[in-house]
C-alpha cells in the first residue's frame, strides 16, 4: 500500500477502512471476492507501525458453514474434541474447533489490497464532518480526505455502567512452545484447565496443540484486574514445568479483550458510516468470542453493498443479553465462583449444546435445561437482583400502565382488592413519604428549634387555606384544583425534561380533568359532600356536559402530545382513559402513587443526594402523622367525613406544593 504522496493534498475515496483488525480484514476479502473493490478508490487509516497481526482467531462451525463464510483457505488447524482438563472431554462433531493465525489473515488482506490503488494513512483520526451529503470530511495528520463510505473498527468506549452491569477484562498471555518429545494430543484442544491459582479472579490455561510437539499454551483471566507480565510468566512457567518435558518458546501472544455488559458509546454518524467488529457489538461479552460473528457480518455487509441497499443488523435477543449480564456480574462480584460455574456447566451439559448456547442458537427450553445444571442459588439471587435493577431503569410511566392493566384484569375476577392493598402500601411508602420530606427541601434544619419553626410555618399555610375554605368553599375548591394542576404538571414536565410554565400547568389540568370528568357520578358525589358549595350547582351537571368536557380534555392532551412530540404524554392519556373503567379513587391513586409520587421521590433523591432508605427514615415522623389523620377519618369520623377529609387534604397539600416548587427552582432540568 502506498503512503500519501502529498500530506496536504485533499483526496476523495469510495471506501475508507479505519483499522485493519479481523472485522475489516474479513470485509475486504469478501468485497474483493465479489468484485466490489474493482474501480474503487480506497484508503486505510491505521496508526499502528506495522501491517500485521500476531493474534490468533478461533471459532467453531460445521464444514458447510466454514465454506459459506469463505474461511476455508485461512484455517491452519482444527480439532474434533474439546477438553475441560480433569473434568470432561467431548467430541463436538459435526462441529470442529477452528484456528486461524492472525498473520495469515493480515497477509491475505495485504495481498488483496496490493491489487488495488490503496492509500495508507498511519495516523489517528482527527475531526469528522459531513459538509456535503455524499461525503465525510476527515482530517488525518496534515491531510483532509473525503470518503463516501466508512468502515470503522476502532475500539469502542462504553457508557456509564448501570447497577446491574459489569465491565471486566479477558486478559491473556501465551507461549507457543516446542517440546523435545511428542506429548500433545492433536485431536483435542483444551478449552479450560483450572489447575492453577485463581488469584481472586477466574483464570485457566487454554491449549491449542498444533502438532504432537508444538502447542499454544495460554493463561487467560476473567476479572477486573488485568494480568501482569510478571505473574503471567510465573504461572505459565509453573504450569509448563508440570508437563515434565523440556521446551523452547517460539512465539508470545498477549492481549486484552473487554467483557462489558454496558452499552457501547459510539456516535451515530449516518448510514454510510458503518461500525465494525467490537464497535458494532459483535463481541459476545461473556466469552470474548467474536470471529464467527464478524465473518457472518462481513458477508451481510458485502451483500448489502452488492445490492446497493442498507445493511440491517439483527438485534440480539433480550434473554441472551440478560444471561450475559448475569454471568459477568457473578464473575465480577463473586470471582471465586467462576471455576465452579464453568466446571459444573461442562460436566453436566454436552459440549455441543454449550457451544450452541454460546452462539445464541438455542431455544428457551434448551436454555432452561442448561441453567438447571448450574449452581442454582447464586444464579437465582443474581437474576432477582438484575430484574429488580432493570425494572428501576424502565421509564416511570411503565408502572402505572402495567398496574392499570393488571387492576382491570383483577376486577374481571372480582379480586381487585389485591390492587387496593398494593396501592395503599404505595401511598404510605412513597405517596405520603415524598410529601413528608418538605422539611429537607426548603432549608437546612440543623436543630430542633429550626425544625419547630418550620413546622409552625408549614401548618400556618395550611390554616390560612382552611380559612379560605371557611370563608368560601367555592374559592377554596378552585384554588385547590389550580395549585394541584400546577404541581402535577410541574413534576411530570420535570421528569420528561420539558420546560415548566403555562404548558405544564395546562398538562396538570388535563390530568385532573381526565380523572374527574371520566368518573362523573363519583365526582358529583364528592362535590355534594363538600360543605357550603354555593354557586357551583352540581345537580345540573348533565351527561352531555361531561361528554363535552371529556372530549375537550382529551383534545387538550393530544394537542400537548403533538406539540412536544411526547410518547409519555400520549401513554399517560391512554392509561388514564383505561382507568375510567375503575373507581375514581383507584384511578387517582394509580396516577398519584405510580407516576407523580415516584417521580417526586426520584427527583428528591437526586436533588438531596440521599438514598431511598435514608429518605424513608427522614420522612417517617411526618408520614406517621399523615397516616394517623387518614386512619382517623376512615375509621372513626362520622357523618359527612368525605367532604371534611377532602378539605383537610387540600390544606396539607398547599404547603407541600410551595416546598416542591422552591425545590424544583433550585434543581432545574438539565438540557
Amino acid at each position: 500500500m502506498k503512503q500519501p504522496a502529498n500530506a496536504n493534498a485533499n483526496s476523495v475515496y469510495d471506501y475508507l477502512f479505519i483499522g485493519l483488525g479481523a472485522a475489516n480484514s474479513l470485509l475486504i476479502l469478501n468485497l474483493y471476492k465479489n468484485g466490489l473493490l474493482d474501480g474503487k478508490t480506497i484508503a486505510v487509516i491505521d496508526p499502528s507501525s506495522k501491517f500485521t497481526d500476531d493474534r490468533t482467531f478461533c471459532f467453531w462451525s460445521t464444514r458447510e458453514e466454514l465454506v459459506a463464510l469463505n474461511l476455508e483457505e485461512l484455517v491452519s488447524a482444527s480439532w474434533d474434541n474439546i477438553e475441560i482438563a480433569g473434568v470432561t472431554k467431548h467430541n463436538i462433531q459435526p462441529l470442529k474447533y477452528y484456528h486461524i493465525r492472525g498473520v495469515d489473515l493480515s497477509n491475505k488482506t495485504k495481498e488483496v489490497l496490493s491489487l488495488n490503488e490503496v492509500i495508507y494513512y498511519p495516523y489517528s483520526i482527527g475531526v469528522i464532518e459531513k459538509t456535503k451529503p455524499e461525503y465525510f470530511n476527515i482530517s488525518v495528520g496534515d491531510s483532509l480526505i473525503y470518503c463516501a463510505k466508512v468502515f470503522d473498527s476502532r475500539p469502542p468506549s462504553y457508557c456509564k455502567l448501570q447497577k446491574n452491569q459489569s465491565h471486566i477484562y479477558q486478559s491473556f498471555f501465551g507461549w507457543k512452545i516446542k517440546t523435545i518429545r511428542n506429548i500433545f494430543d492433536t485431536t483435542s484442544m483444551v478449552m479450560m484447565d483450572f489447575k492453577i491459582p485463581q488469584s481472586d479472579s477466574t483464570q485457566f490455561i487454554y491449549i491449542l496443540p498444533f502438532e504432537e510437539d508444538r502447542a499454544l499454551v495460554e493463561l487467560t483471566r476473567f476479572g477486573e484486574n488485568k494480568l501482569s507480565k510478571e505473574e503471567s510468566l510465573t504461572i505459565l512457567s509453573d504450569y509448563v514445568k508440570q508437563l515434565g518435558v523440556d521446551f523452547e518458546i517460539i512465539e508470545h501472544e498477549v492481549g486484552i479483550i473487554p467483557m462489558s455488559s454496558g452499552k457501547i458509546d459510539v456516535p451515530d454518524l449516518g448510514l454510510d458510516w458503518i461500525n465494525m467488529g467490537t464497535r458494532a457489538n459483535l463481541l459476545k461479552c461473556s466469552t470474548g468470542y467474536a470471529f464467527h460473528a464478524m465473518a457472518e457480518d462481513a458477508i451481510m455487509q458485502t451483500e448489502a453493498i452488492k445490492a446497493n441497499r442498507l445493511s440491517a443488523r439483527v438485534s440480539r435477543k433480550g434473554r441472551f443479553v440478560f444471561y450475559d449480564r448475569l454471568l459477568l456480574k457473578l464473575l465480577s462480584k463473586t470471582s471465586e465462583q467462576g471455576k465452579n460455574i464453568f466446571e459444573t456447566l461442562f460436566k453436566n451439559v454436552p459440549m455441543v449444546n454449550v457451544l450452541k448456547f454460546m452462539r445464541e442458537k438455542t431455544n428457551f427450553s434448551e436454555e432452561l435445561l442448561i441453567f438447571s445444571k448450574l449452581p442454582k442459588r447464586i444464579f437465582i439471587e443474581a437474576a432477582v437482583k438484575d430484574i429488580i435493577q432493570e425494572t428501576f431503569r424502565l421509564p416511570i410511566i411503565t408502572l402505572p400502565i402495567a398496574f392499570t392493566l393488571i387492576t382491570i384484569l383483577l376486577s374481571w375476577y372480582n379480586i381487585e382488592f389485591i390492587s387496593w392493598v398494593v396501592l395503599a402500601l404505595g401511598f404510605l411508602t412513597v405517596g405520603l413519604a415524598h410529601g413528608a420530606l418538605d422539611h429537607l427541601t426548603s432549608q437546612k434544619i440543623l436543630n430542633s428549634k429550626e425544625l419547630f419553626y418550620f413546622v409552625i410555618g408549614y401548618l400556618s399555610k395550611a390554616v390560612l387555606f382552611a380559612l379560605v375554605w371557611w370563608l368560601s368553599s367555592d374559592t377554596g375548591l378552585v384554588i385547590f384544583i389550580l395549585f394541584s394542576a400546577w404541581h402535577f404538571g410541574q413534576a411530570d414536565f420535570k421528569e420528561w425534561r420539558f420546560k415548566e410554565g403555562s404548558s405544564s400547568f395546562f398538562w396538570g389540568l388535563v390530568v385532573l380533568m381526565m380523572i374527574l370528568f371520566f368518573h362523573g357520578e363519583e365526582f358529583i358525589n364528592i362535590l355534594q359532600q363538600i360543605p357550603n358549595l354555593s354557586y357551583l350547582s352540581v345537580d345540573k351537571m348533565s351527561e352531555k356536559l361531561f361528554l363535552g368536557l371529556q372530549i375537550l380534555t382529551i383534545s387538550g392532551g393530544l394537542f400537548l402530545a403533538m406539540i412536544y412530540k411526547s410518547k409519555y404524554i400520549l401513554l399517560t392519556l391512554i392509561y388514564l382513559l383505561l382507568a375510567s373503567m375503575l373507581p375514581l379513587l383507584m384511578a387517582f391513586g394509580i396516577y398519584f402513587v405510580g407516576q407523580h409520587s415516584i417521580s417526586g421521590w426520584k427527583h428528591l433523591s437526586v436533588g438531596l443526594r440521599k438514598g431511598s432508605s435514608t429518605m424513608w427514615v427522614n420522612s417517617l415522623p411526618f408520614t406517621l402523622g399523615g397516616a394517623f389523620i387518614i386512619f382517623y377519618f376512615l375509621w372513626f369520623a362520622v357523618g359527612n367525613y368525605i367532604g371534611i377529609f377532602f378539605i383537610i387534604l387540600s390544606c396539607l397539600s398547599l404547603p407541600h406544593v410551595f416546598s416542591m416548587h422552591n425545590f424544583y427552582r433550585l434543581f432545574p432540568n438539565k438540557k
